[in-house]
């Protein structure tokens, strides 16, 4: 509860980027339309922010639904820094959305949110090592295949994020590209855990 808790402020938050207009502001922009498409910006922050932190929940989710039996002290503080990355996001793309379409911060900004990006997935597969070293923690009838899986799929994520920090610091645009493409790879739906049905009698795997 207290993680989804995490989840669900660091998600709101990003509406609070998208501002109320002044009337002062309004006259600036010569009415309401033109400011609106001014700030399509952060419309689009707040869009891909808000898929952004609904993938880390869902993957976070089905994580403890299947995987996780119980915890421990360690693997608690590891789940901690995990949702502190979480909430780092609403900063990040708040900062992606204002000076991306800015050519002289546009680098810097795509660095941030790249940066962002990697944390909760160093985080995770910190979380998921930790898991499979300590008995108890994960449900036992999971496979370690399956683990090994997660992990190299983590992997594969964490370097191509890797990737787009240093495609941002000259081609932020092809980092965009590619963080877009990571995105892709996160909306495919988790696998299913490989359970043994140790009810059964003939011990077969389902």
């Amino acid at each position: 509860m207290f993680s989804d808790g995490v989840f669900a402020i660091a998600i709101t938050l990003l509406i609070l980027e998208i501002k109320i207009p002044t009337h002062e502001q309004l006259q600036q922009y010569n009415g309401l339309y033109h400011y609106l498409m001014h700030i399509w910006p952060s419309f689009l922050g707040y869009f891909v922010g808000f898929l952004s932190i609904g993938i880390y929940w869902s993957n976070h989710h089905h994580f403890f639904l299947y995987i996780v039996k119980k915890t421990d002290h360690n693997f608690n503080l590891i789940n901690i820094f995990f949702l502190m990355t979480i909430a780092l996001m609403p900063f990040s793309v708040a900062i992606v959305s204002d000076y991306a379409p800015d050519p002289e911060n546009m680098s810097a900004a795509v660095l941030v949110y790249s940066i962002s990006l990697i944390l909760p997935q160093i985080a995770f597969i910190v979380l998921l090592s930790y898991g499979k070293k300590h008995f108890g923690i994960f449900n036992p009838d999971i496979q370690q295949d399956f683990l090994k899986k997660q992990i190299r799929k983590l992997l594969m994520a964490t370097g191509m994020t890797i990737i787009a920090i240093i495609l941002s610091v000259l081609y932020p645009i092809a980092a965009l590209i590619l963080i877009a493409l990571i995105f892709l790879m996160y909306f495919l739906p988790p696998d299913n855990p490989s359970n043994i049905d140790t009810a059964s009698d003939n011990g077969i795997e389902k």
